[in-house]
């Protein structure tokens, strides 16, 4: 009977040392557990960096470069549709030269007309402050 009681115990000892570990193998896990929380927190506020560098790039650089890449092209082709006009009418710059130019105008005129599309559109009014309307596209 004895060797019996013996034989439980050992076997309920062992049964309980296979369901709670040790302390330091405990320990060890919280520790890892730590360490891993830490870095996925580190790289957590990575991507939100990245995001909002992002998000500044999409809400402050894209509509400043369409509204420069706008206004210059506005200005070339204003200047080419006025010499294409004088030339027109005065003799002092020949046709052949305007033309190309003019024509040359359009692709920047379609490139920035395709921009605004897709992030968004600058409205200009006379007397009043441009401003940007997002595109949802």
């Amino acid at each position: 009977m004895t060797n019996r009681r013996n034989e439980a115990t050992d076997h309920l000892l062992a049964t309980m040392r296979a369901v709670s570990p040790s302390l330091e193998k405990l320990m060890a896990e919280r520790l890892d557990l730590r360490q891993q929380i830490r870095a996925s927190q580190a790289a957590l506020a990575e991507t939100e960096a990245q995001i909002t560098a992002l998000q500044r790039v999409r809400d402050v650089r894209i509509p400043r470069y369409i509204g420069i890449a706008k206004a210059v092209t506005l200005a070339a082709t204003i200047a080419a549709l006025i010499a294409l006009s004088l030339s027109l009418f005065t003799s002092l710059i020949e046709i052949k030269v305007t033309a190309p130019l003019f024509a040359s105008l359009l692709l920047p005129l379609w490139l920035v007309d395709h921009a605004e599309q897709h992030f968004g559109r600058w409205q200009v009014h006379v007397g009043a402050r441009a401003n940007f309307i997002r595109s949802d596209g």
